[in-house]
């Protein structure tokens, strides 16, 4: 017999699972990484959470304590700086699940400042030595380093810095630990040295007259030349100069303006940094003035003319005075005289500088004096001969201005009586072969009776009995001369 067992089934209830809790995930994000785990662009912590079994979830959390809700994911903006987020997943089942971050944000660069003395200078110039210095700070990363370039970036230094003269282009380089850089620059320009100046016009000791025209040059290697000004009263005032292409400089110096004598001419040039060069000096001799000349406008030939002359500052070197005949037929004589007096007296004997007997006429007379400059004063006069001196003085010439017809008294121009002149006039002298006569020539005669007429009309005007009978003893021995020769001639 066969045994078949037969199975009897049971309900036996199966196990009851074991519920998960909710997963959640959250992600910092950044578009721009910087240096050591830094961000130094956006930031944001992305979040998502699920519930195994299906069931709803809400996020909730912190970002450095400020709460926020969300449901099973999102994107929240991070703040610059560093912090934590705390968040928690809770889903309808009751169970829940934690998680947190951290992150690190600075998209801020460091805060550079730099620091340079005010300009004491002119146009953006420095006259004097500079220290450039410079300060960066970062409160987020923090500095990591600060340095100065003066080459374009070859090589780099720790400020502060010192300049000397030249123009410095500078460049301050700041940059913090997350990456984030700044840049400023600076152009310093120093120019501590002054022009130099020059007068190349002029010479020290030389004699100026009239408009003079100073030059010379303003030389100035760094910030260049912009000027100058002139002084001619010892720097009690100064005048702008005319800067001219490059480095020339001129002025004009009207010397009419001031008396004569000797000044001292300074200059002093400008940079364009405002540097004032040392004064140059040349020392001139203003001459605009010559002595002054007198002398008598017009006086006979019996008489002296008088001569007067003074200097203006300067002495006098030499005194001329000049008789010429006006049509230029003999030589004309000159006369020097001593300039170490103020006052001479000018005489002639008639004669020109080739020895010629001058006849009757107005002989021009020009007086110059010169200065020790070279400078020279004019007056003009006249000498006049009249008929009547022709006649005695053809007869006996004498070597000195002085009258051979009234020695002893010298008779006033103004007292020769117009009348004078009705005298028939007596031929230029020359030297003329007359044949032998019998007796007195016309001419003699008639010149005799012309001059006893003048004597007559003399008598009146000068009533000088001494000199009327030495007159007529003079024309005496005349015609007595005249006899003898006639009767030699027989």
């Amino acid at each position: 017999m066969t045994y078949t067992p037969t199975a009897t089934f049971t309900n036996t209830p199966s196990p009851t699972p074991t519920p998960l809790p909710p997963q959640i995930t959250g992600v910092v994000v950044c578009d721009l990484w910087g240096d050591a785990g830094w961000c130094r662009g956006d930031e944001t912590l992305e979040l998502t959470a699920s519930d195994p079994q299906g069931f709803d979830v809400t996020i909730t959390g912190d970002l450095n304590g400020q709460p926020f809700t969300c449901g099973a994911s999102c994107d929240l903006p991070l703040p610059e700086g560093t912090g934590t987020a705390n968040y928690t997943v809770t889903s309808t089942s009751g169970r829940a699940a934690s998680g947190s971050s951290t992150w690190q944000r600075d998209w801020t660069p460091p805060d550079l400042e730099v620091s340079l003395p005010p300009v004491d200078g002119r146009n953006g110039w420095y006259v004097s030595e500079v220290d450039l210095s410079a300060t960066a700070t970062d409160v987020i990363s923090g500095l990591s380093s600060l340095l100065a370039s003066a080459d374009g970036g070859a090589s780099w230094i720790t400020p502060p810095m010192h300049f000397t003269d030249g123009s410095h282009a500078v460049l301050i380089y700041a940059r913090d630990v997350a990456g984030n850089e700044v840049t400023a620059s600076r152009v310093i320009r120093i120019d501590t040295v002054p022009p130099v100046a020059q007068i190349t016009s002029h010479s020290n000791g030389e004699v100026v007259q009239g408009d003079v025209r100073f030059a010379g040059s303003l030389v100035d290697g760094m910030s260049g030349p912009d000027g100058g000004e002139v002084s001619v009263d010892g720097g009690n005032t100064w005048q702008a100069v005319s800067m001219s292409a490059g480095d020339g400089w001129s002025y004009i110096w009207h010397s009419g303006e001031v008396p004569n004598g000797e000044y001292t001419i300074q200059m002093r040039g400008r940079d364009r940094a405002g540097n004032v060069g040392d004064l140059v000096s040349i020392a001139l001799t203003v001459d605009n003035a010559p002595p002054a000349v007198s002398i008598t406008e017009r006086w006979w030939i019996w008489e002296n003319g008088t001569l007067k002359v003074s200097p203006n500052h300067f002495p006098i070197a030499s005194i001329q005075v000049t008789i010429r005949d006006p049509r230029k037929r003999w030589k004309e004589l000159v006369l020097d005289f001593d300039p170490g007096r103020n006052s001479y007296v000018v005489k002639w004997d008639r004669r020109f500088g080739d020895g010629t007997l001058a006849p009757v006429g107005e002989y021009p007379v020009l007086a110059e004096a010169c200065d020790v400059n070279g400078l020279c004063g004019q007056d003009a006069g006249r000498i006049v001969i009249p008929e009547v001196a022709t006649l005695t003085a053809t007869l006996t010439p004498s070597p000195t201005a002085t009258s051979t017809l009234m020695p002893s008294i010298t008779p006033v121009a103004t007292q020769i009586p117009p009348t004078t002149t009705l005298v028939l006039s007596t031929p230029v002298p020359e030297e003329i072969t007359e044949p032998a006569q019998s007796s007195l020539p016309l001419w003699q005669i008639i010149g005799l009776l012309g001059l006893f007429m003048v004597i007559a009309s003399a008598s009146v005007v000068d009533p000088r009995p001494k000199a009327l009978e030495r007159l007529g003893e003079t024309f005496r021995n005349m015609s007595e001369s005249s006899k003898d020769e006639s009767i030699n001639n027989k």
